[in-house]
């Protein structure tokens, strides 16, 4: 008798889990990855915006969310998504620029400057039709840009504040070919590791620093291997969530702006708390032992006269010229 009342305990917890979570009764569902850890705070805008989806669409589209890459590789979970599958991604421009090659323009050197501009570019017709491009060569469809993690910085072994002065330095970045090139731009010679290798690499001497915004550089301890913040801002870094066109295209036409209203709107929303705790992340390395080398310090206008070379050889110079055109933008020569 204890035994049967015991399982039938279980049956009731397993279905009231199983409706709890939603998928009992939504139509559609999107499984959605990403690489970071639970805590992270992409992470927790990612369960907001699920959250207000399901609100307003009464539960009848629901987003789960998969932390740590538990979806797996970025390059199979892609290729799942243009297989129609119901998953979707955290990725990025230089990621996405190996399909539209004009969406690299977004992490080459000093385009980007600040997260108004951002604001601006989320209806941007040049930007659209990259967008349209991408989904109809390659059925992946954009859901959101607004996810900034802020201004990408030097943190060295060396000292440099020009690109003369950077030329003996081996930087850790990762390995599209738009990263490469923006960082060797800075004078540097770019070196592709692993995320998860960045650390031990700078640690071991395979390199002498690397390049990340301030939050990623304090959640790694890079001030545990590196002695300098060279606050060099060269790319101010948003990514990109992406998902199944065929899969998008079947939602119906509400859920579809809903999907992307409020995946914007957790978006903005994250990026605005990460560049009120970019100070601090800073200040949390240099109270920690770093020297802070700050941007007004630097040759700037010689970083960014030797990051032109990257629109020419990367053919993005058209790119620019259109989304620079919409915010009203002139290129410095």
């Amino acid at each position: 008798m204890k035994k049967k009342i015991f399982l039938i305990l279980l049956v009731v917890i397993m279905v009231s889990a199983f409706f709890i979570n939603g998928s009992a009764e939504a139509t559609y569902v999107l499984r959605f990855g990403h690489v970071q850890t639970d805590q992270d705070l992409f992470h927790k805008a990612y369960v907001k915006w699920a959250e207000a989806v399901g609100e307003k669409t009464n539960g009848d589209l629901l987003i789960e969310v998969y932390p740590s890459a538990q979806l797996g590789v970025e390059e199979d979970v892609l290729e799942q998504i243009r297989q129609g599958s119901n998953v979707g991604w955290q990725t990025d421009p230089a990621r996405l620029g190996n399909y539209v090659n004009e969406f690299s323009v977004l992490y080459a050197p000093y385009f980007l400057e600040n997260l108004d501009e951002v604001k601006k570019l989320l209806n941007s017709k040049a930007i659209g039709e990259w967008i349209q491009k991408l989904e109809d060569k390659f059925k992946i469809k954009v859901i959101s840009y607004a996810y900034v993690q802020g201004y990408r910085n030097v943190l060295s072994n060396k000292l440099g504040k020009n690109p003369t002065e950077l030329k003996p330095m081996l930087i850790r970045t990762a390995p599209a070919p738009v990263w490469v090139a923006t960082v060797n731009s800075l004078g540097c010679k770019a070196v592709s590791l692993p995320y998860g290798d960045l650390y031990n690499g700078i640690q071991t001497k395979v390199v002498d620093g690397c390049e990340l915004p301030y939050a990623a550089a304090a959640k790694l301890k890079v001030y545990e291997v590196a002695k300098y913040i060279i606050e060099t801002q060269h790319i101010y870094q948003l990514n990109i969530q992406v998902c199944s066109a065929d899969w998008f295209n079947k939602l119906p036409e509400d859920y579809q702006k809903i999907l992307i209203d409020e995946c914007n709107v957790a978006g903005l929303e994250v990026s605005e708390l990460l560049q009120k705790n970019a100070d601090a992340d800073r200040q949390f390395m240099i109270d920690k032992g770093m020297t802070y080398i700050p941007h007004k310090d630097l040759d700037v206008n010689a970083f960014k006269k030797a990051g032109g070379a990257v629109y020419d050889d990367l053919k993005l110079n058209d790119a620019r010229e259109a989304v620079y055109a919409e915010l009203g933008k002139t290129i410095v020569k």
